[in-house]
């Protein structure tokens, strides 16, 4: 059995070998990194030699790039072509956008393998996943409920799958109540919200967000240094859109995920750099203020809050 697991998302490229490993317990596990020396001869080696202990082996081998347009690894494809029909579990693995098919060994892998795509979670995918892991797990939500966890529950392929499996484990059928009350809200989620209400100059409902993030017993110090780190990302976002560049190039530019891009794109064009600019100001006096003993911390973001409401 082969698998072929390849895509950008290296948290998900993790959970799946995770689960492959599950999924066949008694084998051996035997890894090989494709990228170091003498790869190319411990790969066949595990491939062609029979385990005394164990009915079949799984083997995992990391960083495939040989399934890519430029083959930076030790490995040539015919080392596995030539062994397709193995009996042991065969786990290739790249990291790579997309698989070079005018390979005739990519072709010939495609065919014999299971190919499991392991891309960022953006919006629809993310959806997507969620109702794959419900599915799994015999869940089932309401509209309004699933609606509600994949706004909140963030994009880690890995934290849904726990969420998920919190939720299946205290109701099959719970309600938009349970779910609200069971499910661990993604940070960035709330950073969302902050923003949004900030750019809205809605005082109640920033005010609101930031005692959310009070009941998790995160600081408030801390709290205004993750709002201005999601001001400062959306500044750089607008300049780089400023020059004309896209939503892949601004989420390689600054290393970020393409769904927080995506996300920080639509929120960007509403203001100028100016703009966001002062709002960055804004939230540096508050910051100082709260390093140097001149607010108290909860008061001084009240205090900031109701300024706010007096602008509007």
């Amino acid at each position: 059995m082969i698998y072929l697991l390849y895509g950008t998302d290296e948290s998900r490229i993790r959970q799946k070998k995770r689960q492959l490993k599950e999924n066949y317990p008694e084998t051996d596990s035997v890894v090989v990194d494709c990228l170091q020396p003498g790869a190319a001869a411990r790969l066949e080696q595990a491939l062609d030699t029979a385990d005394l202990f164990a009915s079949r082996k799984l083997i995992f081998a990391d960083n495939a790039t040989f399934l890519c347009a430029k083959n930076t690894s030790q490995v040539q494809p015919e080392v596995v072509t030539k062994r397709l029909e193995t009996d042991d579990v065969l786990v290739l693995s790249v990291k790579t956008e997309k698989l070079d098919k005018r390979k005739k060994a990519v072709k010939m892998l495609e065919q014999a393998a299971q190919v499991i795509p392991c891309l960022p979670l953006d919006g629809p995918a993310q959806k997507a996943y969620v109702q794959e892991l419900m599915k799994e797990k015999q869940l089932e939500l309401d509209p309004d409920s699933f609606n509600w966890f994949c706004s909140h529950a963030g994009c880690d392929p890995v934290i849904l799958e726990s969420e998920i499996e919190k939720l299946s484990v205290f109701d099959r059928h719970p309600s938009l109540e349970d779910v609200k009350a069971l499910t661990t809200v993604e940070p960035v989620s709330n950073v969302f919200i902050m923003t949004d209400a900030l750019f809205d100059k809605n005082g109640l409902r920033l005010l609101a967000a930031y005692r959310n993030f009070r009941d998790q017993n995160m600081e408030p110090l801390a709290v205004v240094m993750l709002l201005a780190g999601q001001i400062r990302f959306l500044f750089q976002v607008r300049v780089l859109m400023d020059q004309g560049k896209g939503k892949q190039e601004i989420a390689k530019t600054l290393s970020a995920h393409p769904y927080r891009t995506q996300i920080a794109m639509g929120n960007a064009r509403r203001f100028d750099s100016l703009r966001l600019m002062d709002l960055l100001e804004q939230m540096a006096h508050l910051e100082q203020g709260m390093k140097k003993g001149q607010l108290d911390k909860d008061q001084g973001f009240e205090m900031f809050c109701l300024d706010l409401m007096q602008e509007s």
